[in-house]
């Protein structure tokens, strides 16, 4: 067997922790993920990126500040409340519908590279064929 195929082996097998690693692990194995933290992780992700670019996870967040920022509003000005309410349901619906209309596009990697290829899109495909030679 090629010396390049033994190291992936043996890089495989150290990762899945057959071999004794001497690495440390990432993080501890009695830290357990939080309902907190995976909110913290999502608002995180939601903002990235531009910062004025309308992502479906901004517009679902906006959604529910709006819905948060309701429950804050009614306790002192009794008719704004109703119209937060719907307008963060009608936003939070907005962004979710937007998810279901373009879901975002996952990269499939192996050992950091793309397993996918560049190929032409369908529209290009089809001017190809319609254009005279």
């Amino acid at each position: 067997m090629s010396s390049k195929y033994q190291r992936e082996i043996e890089e495989i097998l150290e990762k899945s922790g057959d071999l004794g690693s001497t690495r440390a692990p990432n993080r501890p194995p009695e830290e357990k993920e939080s309902l907190f933290r995976l909110v913290g992780l999502y608002i995180k992700n939601a903002l990235s990126g531009k910062l004025w670019s309308l992502s479906p996870g901004r517009v679902m967040l906006i959604g529910l500040l709006l819905l948060l920022s309701m429950l804050i509003v009614m306790q002192f000005v009794p008719g704004i409340p109703g119209l937060l309410a719907w307008a963060g349901l009608l936003i939070f619906i907005v962004g979710y519908g937007m998810v279901l209309a373009k879901p975002p596009k996952i990269e499939k990697r192996w050992r950091g590279q793309s397993m996918e290829e560049n190929g032409e899109s369908l529209w290009n495909r089809f001017l190809r064929r319609i254009r005279p030679k």
